[in-house]
């Protein structure tokens, strides 16, 4: 979270998903919603509907839980966003499997191949996933030789928000300043609130969102959680090499090495060692 302000409330950092989720897919912020959707999309949607209204956050600590929003457009189109803000070696695969079941669901409400319409997967992210310095990418199914369109009816967009900062303020487009809004500390929301009247509203949201205990309380459970998870994740990684040292301690000593060749030829002390060795 932002530290807090003296001439201020502290606001709730829209980068954690439970806010994200919150600060959207409130009725009141369906504007904005709409605005934000369309800068990404680079489309001209008229409305956006939550297929689940209800805010469903109270199971925010769960790790599994996924704070995403899904949404259809006046024409049909389903939407899924989502914020992001650890990525892992398989990221881009698990992309692709909730792109798949989103598309797939339609013809579980008996519809018709003719009838499908393109699934749009949205993902935020606040680290680094691709080598282009661009913070905005857009993929769909091409050929390979000649960037023939396959089918419309795929789409992915990834937004990487350490790619936009301050600097680029004075020429951003208005993706650019949502994305700098959306990571950007209060300072930094305020002025972009001066030049745009969108994002002025959107900054009287985070203010008063901040100031509702229910979604504070439940943000902090969220921040709590996954600091929680990724110290599991180091400790097993931990316990992960600390095991394939003793294995091969073992296994150099069972060559008949002495412990002061096995500690020269590991660079482990004689002490590290002997622990390692009474660790099982």
């Amino acid at each position: 979270m932002e530290q807090k302000n003296s001439y201020d409330v502290e606001l709730l950092d829209l980068r954690n998903d439970v806010v994200f989720k919150a600060f959207f897919a409130d009725r009141r912020n369906n504007r904005l919603l709409l605005n934000f959707l369309n800068a990404i999309i680079g489309g001209n949607l008229l409305s956006v509907e939550l297929t689940d209204p209800t805010i469903e956050i109270v199971h925010s600590v769960d790790k599994a839980s996924v704070m995403d929003l899904r949404v259809i457009t006046d024409n049909g189109e389903q939407v899924n966003i989502e914020m992001q803000v650890r990525g892992h070696q398989a990221f881009r695969e698990r992309m692709l499997v909730y792109w798949a079941k989103m598309y797939a669901s339609q013809e579980e409400t008996g519809k018709s191949y003719t009838e499908l319409k393109k699934s749009i997967q949205i993902v935020i992210t606040d680290f680094h996933l691709l080598s282009k310095p661009h913070f905005h990418s857009k993929f769909q199914l091409i050929d390979s030789e000649n960037g023939a369109l396959f089918s419309r009816h795929a789409e992915i967009h990834v937004l990487e928000l350490p790619k936009v900062t301050e600097k680029q303020m004075s020429y951003l487009d208005e993706l650019g300043k949502w994305l700098l809004f959306l990571k950007g500390n209060q300072q930094l929301k305020e002025a972009l609130a001066m030049e745009s009247s969108t994002l002025q509203d959107a900054y009287d949201e985070i203010r008063r969102l901040s100031q509702d205990p229910k979604t504070r309380a439940l943000a902090i459970a969220r921040e709590i959680g996954l600091k929680d998870q990724l110290q599991r994740e180091l400790d097993a990684k931990e316990e992960g090499l600390a095991e394939g040292q003793r294995n091969i301690i073992l296994s150099l000593l069972e060559t008949g090495m002495s412990f002061e060749e096995v500690a020269q030829a590991t660079k482990i002390s004689m002490d590290e060692i002997e622990k390692l060795i009474r660790s099982k």
